[in-house]
């Protein structure tokens, strides 16, 4: 189930890099032990959530896509996959400089 939450993010990630060079194009995964839990940060630099969009953006079926790409169900399925886990997943964004998704599992 988490690889399914992995790849999601990482799928997302690819469709909002924008048509340039792909040497300017960066998707990041770091992870880091904090305490009794690890962290997983996914970030690109790709287009951003919309501002406005931020607090729905776990909301079954809510997509920013355009028309015709994707459900609206990616996001909100790894978001129930996370909490089913006993973790914690949030985001941040900039409208066309970067997306983070944060995940937090407990270790053992």
């Amino acid at each position: 189930r988490l690889a399914q939450v992995f790849i999601n993010l990482l799928v997302n990630s690819v469709q909002a890099l924008p048509s340039r060079s792909m040497a300017e194009n960066r998707i990041q995964i770091t992870a880091e032990a904090v305490g009794d839990s690890v962290e997983l940060l996914f970030e690109d630099n790709g287009s951003g959530i919309p501002t406005e969009s931020i607090g729905r953006i776990f909301d079954p079926f809510f997509t920013t896509k355009p028309v015709g790409v994707g459900t609206g169900l990616g996001l909100s399925i790894c978001h129930n996959i996370i909490k089913a886990a006993g973790g914690d997943i949030s985001v941040e964004s900039e409208p066309e400089q970067y997306t983070r998704f944060r995940l937090r599992l407990r270790r053992g």
